[in-house]
């Protein structure tokens, strides 16, 4: 396993797992705009010269605070590039649900391949699914089996169960 970091600075980390063909975000404090974070969007494009189609993406946003609107039009912006890369999946750790709702209105503008999780292991199974299975959701599948109809209420049963307890682990 490579894992390469493309940049480390005060507002986040960027590094790439060459072995789980995945891109690892961290991201930190409230970015009050663009000018914070200048280099983000080109050093995500070098971290996207390092997948394979078919990557994951795990953020971080356990300490992600609100963003301006500027903030949000560059997360946009690279979304799209990481879309247009060949992303499979995107699972994002978040804190609250103040942070979960900003990180989806900006999900539902670009249709982004994610899911929130309120415990990082849990994200992170979620994410080495893909070489095992389909990244296709039994929900998006027209005629879904309804054994896969099961599987997915226990799956969001198995969600609503980690988002619950979250609030009382130990980090």
């Amino acid at each position: 396993m490579a894992l390469i970091m493309i940049s480390k600075n005060d507002w986040y980390r960027l590094r790439v797992d060459t072995g789980k063909n995945r891109v690892h975000l961290k991201i930190i404090g409230r970015w009050n705009d663009v000018n914070d974070v200048p280099h983000y969007k080109e050093d995500w494009k070098k971290a996207l010269g390092l997948t394979l189609s078919n990557f994951t993406v795990f953020v971080d946003a356990s300490e992600l605070k609100v963003s301006p609107s500027a903030v949000k039009a560059l997360l946009v912006e690279t979304q799209r590039l990481i879309i247009n890369a060949g992303v499979s999946r995107t699972a994002e750790l978040v804190h609250d649900e103040l942070t979960e709702l900003q990180l989806d209105a900006i999900a539902r503008r670009t249709r982004f391949p994610k899911k929130n999780f309120y415990i990082k292991h849990e994200a992170l199974l979620w994410l080495d699914e893909v070489g095992h299975h389909s990244a296709i959701d039994s929900r998006t599948v027209a005629g879904s089996s309804a054994g896969n109809i099961v599987n997915l209420f226990i799956r969001e049963g198995r969600e609503k169960r980690s988002r619950d307890f979250s609030r009382y682990e130990q980090h």
